[in-house]
């Protein structure tokens, strides 16, 4: 069996190659790997998964979608994502700068709308106008053109890759910025923006002012204010739950991915340069303080850090607020600790906050 799994990628990958996969053969052939997996030596599974890997950054467009979906299927069953590390780093690393060139110069020939027009109209002859400048530039460069195509086809892969390896996450970093030239033209780039902005291990720091509580630890894995609200409401200190259990776990990446529930938000979160003097925080209903909220739809790592630590302050909703339980990465697990502050911690971290605010 251990020689059967490797042969059988190694089929597919010449099948996918030679493009004679259309007759139902890669089909046929990734049937059989899957129904080797369970069976296969570690080992094995590793140097199939590589094996195919490397079609991600070598085949055509289409057939590198199918061996990223594969890859992305192993991963996601369990088995090691190293192997695939490499390639599909490659990969991005190969097509994201092509296809953000592509983007800028389209943007650039494609001018200001007419004065006449109103925000609709200017948003559809914008729109209209974009794609037409993206074809223009894509047929005077094919080679970024096939870039263009290729992360179309393998970012799914490369999501499952980075959903469990935070190596990975952290060796890609520094494609997030390149990602966030093109998330508004390209399907991926907003996906891998979302995931390589996920935090690892981040210190952080939560007070709620009006009680004097406070709490401190470290996330991992949350994308997205809403996931990272759910779960400040599970672990914040309280005398009742604010959040069922079952939301909570979508929250933190176990079981399924949605449950049929809202979350109904306990707090407006504010970043730490909304405390004033006498540490308090603003009225709610004052909007001149929204630029010192943490809004749900933003990311974690958009949050102020202060002393090494993203500082969460807890204040009263100016509104109702709900959102589904839900969670925006399937295998993407989540973590936050929580440990209580003392009166003295809280109230030295109370005093740096306030005398940055300032």
């Amino acid at each position: 069996m251990a020689t059967d799994i490797v042969a059988t990628a190694r089929e597919l990958l010449d099948a996918l190659g030679s493009n004679t996969g259309s007759d139902g053969r890669s089909d046929l052939l990734i049937r059989a790997l899957g129904e080797s997996l369970g069976q296969a030596p570690p080992e094995d599974a590793r140097v199939a998964m590589a094996t195919l890997a490397s079609g991600v950054y070598s085949l055509d467009p289409a057939p590198a979608g199918i061996a990223s979906r594969v890859v992305g299927a192993m991963i996601e069953a369990g088995h090691d994502p190293q192997p695939a590390r490499a390639a599909m780093l490659g990969s991005l690393q190969q097509t994201l700068p092509a296809c953000a060139s592509i983007a800028d110069e389209a943007r650039a020939q494609i001018g200001d709308p007419p004065e006449d027009l109103d925000e609709d109209e200017a948003d559809d002859w914008l729109a209209e106008r974009g794609a037409q400048a993206l074809n223009e530039v894509a047929a005077r460069h094919p080679a970024a053109a096939v870039a263009w195509q290729r992360l179309q086809q393998v970012w799914p892969g490369a999501i499952a890759l980075f959903s469990v390896d935070p190596a990975a996450r952290a060796e890609a970093q520094d494609l997030a910025p390149i990602a966030a030239r093109i998330e508004d033209v390209h399907e991926a780039a907003g996906w891998l923006l979302a995931m390589l902005t996920v935090l690892h291990d981040e210190p952080y720091v939560a007070i709620e002012p009006a009680s004097g509580t406070g709490i401190t630890g470290r996330m991992s894995g949350i994308v997205e204010n809403f996931q990272l609200n759910t779960l400040l409401m599970d672990v914040f200190p309280g005398d009742e739950r604010r959040v069922s259990e079952a939301a909570a776990a979508v929250a933190r990446g176990e079981g399924p991915q949605r449950v049929e529930e809202t979350v109904s938000g306990a707090w407006n979160l504010f970043s730490y340069r909304a405390l004033q003097p006498g540490g308090e925080l603003p009225d709610p209903s004052d909007l001149a303080f929204r630029d010192t909220w943490i809004w749900n739809e933003g990311m974690p790592a958009d949050i102020p850090v202060l002393d090494g630590h993203r500082v969460i302050l807890l204040g009263p909703a100016p509104y109702a607020r709900t959102w589904p339980a839900q969670r925006m990465f399937l295998k993407l697990p989540a973590r936050m600790t929580a440990g209580g502050l003392a009166p003295e911690a809280l109230a030295a971290w109370l005093a740096k906050i306030e005398a940055a605010a300032r």
